[in-house]
């Protein structure tokens, strides 16, 4: 990375304007779920597969082709993130976003292509920046634990320290898709030795505050973007005093911080908010129903009618709401204007 003081300066904000875009995103556009189901453990691990075996796949192909495919996932992930927040401006969301993320991906290509590179370099930095919001969003709307992110920083931390000191995967991979359009790269500046940030790295240090929000409150969220913001400006720091000269993996200093932070709120609070207690804007989990709850809930009457499979949300050992899901059943005593329920049994 190059030693630039006011490059690396501005990488710092350039960070902390992404925190702050992304945070407003997720208080402002309530993003549609996709039908993925509850995040497990397993959903983790076949995500951190991904990620370790990506960068071998695409050093095996040829660096236009990398291009390609990385300019049609930012391209999508561009869509899918302006969709929501232009139909909550009141715009024909889909047809709006659809124009806007292709028009920025042929800008892009085609600043490339005629030899402007500080064009294609912005252009591919906007439409990464756009992606890594609607991402980070998607994921903490969708249900995404703060403990699934920390199990996700502290496996990319030990790949990206084994990936870049430990082996010569990384550098292969940065001299692939270095100075080529969509890269997944934040880029300032060019050449051999940028000011860029990986897009991993962005990613997570945009997506634990905003979990942490939603599992913590805004406490957690404070601490998680101020603490995402030191490590970035330390590291910063360490290259324009000439500490460190060479490509350093700022998961290796991030990820750590994430796992610390999670283990001392989960200490604290005893478990994590469920997305629908944070969407209710509860400030605390709800307590593990007691032993009396779960008694009155086993002897509440079954509604006549009700079909085999049918779950029930229950509170004092009344029914408040059914649906053929936990969560559908606790979003019917919702509509019925129910207190939140706090055991669910299946029929």
């Amino acid at each position: 990375m190059s030693t630039d003081p006011g490059a690396l300066a501005a990488l710092s904000a350039v960070v902390a304007v992404e925190l702050t875009v992304a945070a407003r995103y997720l208080a402002r556009v309530r993003m549609p779920r996709p039908p993925v189901g509850v995040y497990t453990g397993g959903d983790i691990a076949v995500l951190c597969a991904g990620v370790v075996l990506a960068p071998l796949l695409y050093t095996a192909l040829p660096g236009a082709a990398v291009s390609a495919v990385f300019g049609l996932v930012l391209c999508l992930a561009v869509q899918f993130t302006l969709a929501p927040l232009l139909a909550a401006a009141g715009l024909r969301g889909a047809p709006w976003s659809w124009g806007a993320s292709l028009a920025g991906t042929a800008a892009t290509a085609l600043a490339a292509l005629t030899g402007h590179p500080g064009a294609a370099r912005a252009g591919s930095d906007l439409l990464i920046a756009v992606a890594v919001v609607g991402v980070a969003n998607l994921w903490t709307q969708s249900g995404l634990r703060a403990g699934h992110t920390a199990a996700l920083a502290a496996a990319l931390t030990c790949y990206d320290l084994a990936a870049t000191t430990l082996t010569d995967t990384t550098a292969r991979f940065f001299e692939q898709v270095h100075d080529r359009p969509f890269a997944p790269v934040l880029a300032l500046t060019g050449g051999a030795r940028p000011v860029a940030l990986g897009l991993g790295d962005l990613l997570l240090l945009v997506l634990f505050p905003l979990v942490a929000a939603k599992a913590y409150g805004r406490a957690a969220a404070w601490c998680a973007t101020l603490a995402g913001l030191l490590v970035t400006s330390a590291v910063s720091t360490c290259f324009a005093l000439g500490v460190l000269t060479t490509g350093f993996p700022l998961l290796t200093a991030l990820g750590p911080v994430i796992v610390g932070q999670h283990l001392y709120w989960r200490r604290r609070f005893g478990r994590e908010r469920t997305t629908a207690q944070w969407r209710e804007g509860r400030t605390a989990p709800l307590p593990p129903p007691s032993g009396a709850e779960l008694t009155a809930a086993l002897g509440a009457a079954t509604p006549d009618g009700a079909p085999a499979g049918t779950w029930l949300a229950l509170a004092g050992g009344r029914v408040l709401g059914s649906g053929p899901t936990p969560g559908r059943a606790r979003r019917d005593a919702r509509r019925n204007g129910e207190v939140t329920p706090t055991t669910a049994r299946m029929v």
